[in-house]
């Protein structure tokens, strides 16, 4: 689920693919799901990461980082809820 959202809301051209990768389970919140991908390259080439994470599937947000580990963007997304 994560990884959809991820392909509709970060801004990335057809040159790129996400590649789920291992993260450290033991500093995640328990109730918060996350998960994290490299952001690779056609030549197969790691060209940054994103860390994302999913409170609720009306709460969710990740980091972009570039492959020095430099933060690009930060966005958290939360839906409203209509009456």
């Amino acid at each position: 689920m994560i990884q959809e959202f991820l392909q509709k809301t970060l801004p990335l051209d057809s040159s790129v693919t996400l590649k789920r990768s291992e993260i450290d389970s033991a500093s995640n919140i328990a109730a918060v799901r996350s998960e994290a991908f490299e952001i690779i390259s056609n030549s197969g080439e790691t060209v940054g990461f994103v860390k994302a994470w999913e409170d609720a599937p009306s709460f969710r947000g990740y980091v972009h980082f570039d492959s020095d580990g430099n933060v690009i963007d930060w966005k958290v997304f939360q839906d409203r809820l209509q009456s």
